[in-house]
Formats: C-alpha cells, sequence, structure tokens
C-alpha cells in the first residue's frame, strides 16, 4: 500500500526549509589567511585566520590593501594577498606558519603578526597537535635548514634528530601566544638566544675537520690570485686551524659556538704568511 501523500502546505514548507538549509550551508563562513610582504623594507605581515561569508569574499583583499596602504605604507601589493578559502582551520594555519617560517628562517625577515581580520571576526584559534607529534612533523624542516646553513659542518639527518630530541626533552621551551603553542624556531637554535642546541650527538671528527679546513682555505681565493699567500701556506694554516677547531668545538659543542670555535683556532694558528 502506498503511503497517503502529504497535503499541499506540507510539500511546500518543506521545499522552503530544505532551500533555506542549503543556502545556510552554502553560506557558511570559511577560513582565510592574508599575507603580505614588503619587498623594499624585507618585512612580512600576516593575519590570524579567520572565516569569511562566500557572499564577502571579493571584499577581503580590499580591505587588508587599504590597510597595508594607510597604517604600512606599502603601496605595491600582489593582487590576491588574501588565500582562501581554505579546506579546513587546520589547513589555513599551516600555510599561515609556513609563510612566517620561511620569512624567519630561510630569508631572515622580520614578521608582524597583526591582530587584524575581515569585518573583525574573530581570530580562528587552531588547537596544536601533541606535542611529540608536532615535534615529529618539524623534522623535514629541520634537516631543510641543515641543508641551507650548515652543509658540510654536520650531517643533517643526525642535525634534524638532534633538533627532535632537544624540543621533546625541553617542552619549557615551546612559544604559546595568540596563535597556539609551537617549537622553538631552528634559527633560534643556531643564534643560541635565549635557547641552546647542544650539538655532541652529532660531531664527527673527519667532517668537521674537512669543513673547516675548506672553510678556512676557500677565504684565501682572492688573496691566491693576488699571489699574496701561497698554496703551501694556505694549506698549512688551513690544517693548523682545522685540527684546533675540532678540539675547540668538542669543548663547547652548541650550535651558536661553532664560529666561536673556528675563529680561536685560526687565532692560535698565528700568521698564515709567517
Amino acid at each position: 500500500m502506498r503511503p497517503p501523500a502529504l497535503p499541499s502546505f506540507a510539500v511546500i514548507g518543506l521545499s522552503m526549509l530544505l532551500a533555506s538549509s542549503s543556502a545556510a550551508f552554502a553560506q557558511a563562513p570559511e577560513p582565510y589567511v592574508c599575507m603580505t610582504r614588503d619587498f623594499s623594507k624585507r618585512i612580512g605581515y600576516v593575519s590570524p585566520v579567520f572565516k569569511v561569508a562566500p557572499a564577502e569574499a571579493m571584499k577581503v583583499n580590499p580591505a587588508w590593501n587599504q590597510v597595508m596602504t594607510s597604517q604600512y605604507g606599502i603601496t605595491a601589493l600582489p593582487y590576491l594577498s588574501c588565500q582562501g578559502p581554505y579546506p579546513s582551520d587546520a589547513v589555513a594555519d599551516s600555510a599561515r606558519t609556513k609563510f612566517i617560517e620561511n620569512l624567519r628562517n630561510t630569508m631572515k625577515q622580520q614578521v608582524n603578526e597583526l591582530s587584524w581580520t575581515y569585518g573583525g571576526a574573530p581570530a580562528v584559534k587552531v588547537a596544536p597537535p601533541p606535542p611529540r607529534q608536532a615535534a615529529q612533523a618539524g623534522v623535514a624542516n629541520s634537516k631543510g635548514y641543515c641543508t641551507q646553513n650548515l652543509k658540510g659542518l654536520f650531517d643533517c639527518d643526525c642535525f634534524a634528530q638532534a633538533v627532535l630530541k632537544h624540543r621533546l626533552a625541553h617542552p619549557e621551551e615551546w612559544k604559546t601566544d595568540r596563535d597556539g603553542t609551537r617549537w622553538v624556531p631552528d634559527h633560534d637554535l643556531h643564534v643560541g638566544i635565549p635557547f641552546r642546541l647542544d650539538c655532541t650527538a652529532c660531531l664527527e671528527d673527519a667532517r668537521l675537520t674537512a669543513w673547516a679546513r675548506k672553510t678556512v682555505s676557500d677565504g684565501f681565493g682572492q688573496q691566491l690570485m693576488s699571489k699574496l699567500i701561497t698554496q703551501a701556506q694556505v694549506d698549512r694554516y688551513s690544517d693548523c686551524a682545522a685540527k684546533g677547531f675540532v678540539a675547540r668545538y668538542r669543548a663547547n659543542p652548541y650550535l651558536d659556538k661553532y664560529q666561536a670555535a673556528l675563529n680561536e683556532a685560526r687565532i692560535a694558528c698565528g700568521n698564515p704568511r709567517g
């Protein structure tokens, strides 16, 4: 037996309810992030993650650009400084984090994290992953940082694992701000302010010696071309400095101390042309 048909007014009401629900779902706010670089001043600007209704999406970039121009004097702006909609808050937050880390760690530029959001929308807070998961996720970044900045001095896989172990052993060093909790960047550990990385596990005498010898020798390129020093003198001095470097760095094996160890070794070797 077929069920009785709904009255016409019920069908109309149900249709209106479904249409209203579909429209509300379609208009649900979606996550955006605004990111701009001032190339002349080497400064980046980034907003929090915030949500915008699709009907307002076209207004986000003009509003951000106006702030950049009126408050920060940036007139040459990318057409789409504000990116989105992202598929989730977490993806938007990841894009924001990568922008910040790329400027600070790779390009060594300042980043201003602004509180501005379109229309004053609440900043989206993305819960940080558990410490071990977050630290593990940073291993690839640490290896990349080593490859770019410490190549030859350490085995970069070893370096990345040393950073991971340091982060897991020192949760008190993790930073917490308005955007959540994150680990100390590799750059900060490299500088040694305020936290330091003990590199003992990654010290290999042969690697350290080769790095120091090449670093010192390469510094005499112009003098060799100008015949102000001989290759034999360079080789003798580089060998002396490399030997002294290994001993000095092993005595104080923090990431921020390798350059000081090399400088001290060079001074101890005296005049390279002597």
